[in-house]
């Protein structure tokens, strides 16, 4: 089952795309993976913070990104062991793939229609707090 983000209004408007059971799942994976293995994937979560550490020290004092490209490798290892985090989709001329194709669109669709609503909404009170600013700028008439 394909698990596409799903973009939510939140708190004053704010729009969110929710990846919450995709990453679920890959949770799931992770905690089967450490009980199989606690030593060995114990060991790679902290390399990864590690890794973090010393990208985030680099990247502050201007060095160079290594460690950051390290921890990708880390972390790219580690999601194969997970069994990766892409979604093969059904490659067949079948009505079960045509669903497929169709869901997704209709999903994709759905976030870029509120994603260009909510555009449209911060364009329009953009203009108007512009306005507000430009008419307090302007001098009184006397």
């Amino acid at each position: 089952m394909i698990q596409l983000p799903i973009l939510r209004a939140e708190v004053h408007g704010v729009l969110v795309l929710d990846d919450t059971a995709s990453v679920r799942a890959h949770l799931r994976t992770l905690a089967d993976l450490y009980r199989e293995d606690p030593e060995g994937v114990g060991d790679a979560l902290i390399l990864i913070a590690d890794l973090g550490d010393a990208a985030e020290e680099a990247r502050c004092s201007g060095g160079c990104d290594c460690a950051g490209l390290a921890r990708d490798r880390v972390v790219d290892d580690l999601l194969v062991d997970m069994g990766g985090a892409r979604v093969a989709l059904d490659p067949r001329i079948s009505h079960r793939a045509l669903m497929q194709a169709r869901g997704i669109a209709g999903a994709a669709q759905a976030i870029a229609d509120t994603a260009r609503a909510r555009a449209d909404e911060l364009a329009a009170l953009a203009a108007m707090e512009r306005k507000v600013r430009e008419d307090a700028r302007r001098p009184a008439a006397s």
